[in-house]
Formats: structure tokens, sequence, C-alpha cells
């Protein structure tokens, strides 16, 4: 269970970063294929951005968050911090995204959740099959997206040395700033 949770005994520096970047690579393609983009931290929209644009977000998205929790180990450990492991194994712990967005590569997925947007900007209500569907996704978005937050804070526990009330504290901190703040200024970068 261990390896499920934390795999970053195991799994940092340079390994990380580098299957990590691999990770946010295929999650982008999955966006684009699916006209999708990363709007906000946690969000993603439909779109019509480029896969370079498409790319771009999501190591934006992939940086910020990294950089300052690499800044709040700083903060709080004793021992030295390699930027590369921080980085790593934020890059890594994207790996839990892909399951989540690779669902929407299925043609009945894909379909029924546009009919709901589609319905919606309509101003009509959307079948009980789209809600069903639509449901069913957030269950399983909700559940990955969960499971992405435990190894994102074991990624920064692991890689600043941290442990404790104050790392966690931070932790949240970090995630709640940058999800409101690219809430309010991700329509500007898509």
């Amino acid at each position: 269970m261990d390896k499920i949770f934390n795999p970053f005994r195991h799994i940092t520096g340079t390994k990380a970063l580098v299957m990590g970047l691999i990770f946010i690579v295929a999650t982008s393609l999955i966006e684009w294929s699916n006209g999708l983009a990363q709007d906000s931290y946690i969000h993603y929209t439909y779109s019509n951005a480029t896969l370079w644009r498409v790319v771009a977000l999501d190591l934006f998205y992939w940086l910020l968050p990294a950089l300052l929790l690499y800044v709040c180990g700083l903060i709080l450990s004793r021992s030295q911090i390699r930027l590369v492991d921080v980085f790593g194994t934020a890059a890594f712990a994207k790996l839990l995204l892909l399951p989540m967005l690779a669902l929407q590569l299925l043609p009945c997925v894909q379909t029924q959740m546009k009919g709901v947007v589609d319905a919606i900007m309509a101003g009509a209500q959307p079948t009980d099959v789209q809600l069903t569907v639509t449901t069913l996704y957030g269950i399983w978005a909700l559940a990955w997206l969960i499971l992405y937050y435990v190894w994102a804070y074991n990624g920064y526990a692991t890689s600043c040395n941290v442990r404790g009330w104050r790392a966690i504290l931070l932790f949240v901190l970090v995630q709640i700033v940058v999800t409101i703040a690219s809430t309010l200024w991700g329509s500007y970068l898509l």
C-alpha cells in the first residue's frame, strides 16, 4: 500500500522529473485531442487551443505550485532540498491525471459530457443519460483527484523532508492560493 500512496520513497530526482514530464505531455495530448485545455489549476474546459498552448498551460500549472512548495520546503526543512526532487515529484504526481482525463477518450463519455454542456448553454435540461454519465465521470474524476493530492503532498513531504502540521498547513495553503489565483487569471491565459 505504501507504494500506492507514496511512490516517492522509490522514485525521486531526475527519474521522477523525466517520467513526470512524459506524463504531462501525455496529459496535454489527451486534452488537446478532446478539445480540452487546463484553464486553472484543477479545472479543464472545452477549448480550441493549439497543442503548444495546451502543453504550455499544463507546464505552467505544474511549475507554479511546485515552485511555491519548494519555497515552503526551504522555510520548513532543516535539510538541504534539491529543486530536481521537488519538481520531479510534483511532475510525477501528474500521472494520476491521466486516467481521469483518459476516460474522455471514450466516444460515449465525450458525447454525453458535451451534450450536458450544450444543453446548459442552450438553457435546456440535460437528459437523464447525460446526467448519469456526467455524475459517474465526476465520481471517477474525484477519486483520481483525491489520490493526486495525496501523491502531491507525499512528494512534497518526501522531497523536502518535512512532516507535521506545519508541512500540511503550508501544502494546503499553497493548493488554495494556486486554485483561487488560477481561477481568477485562468481565462486570460487560455
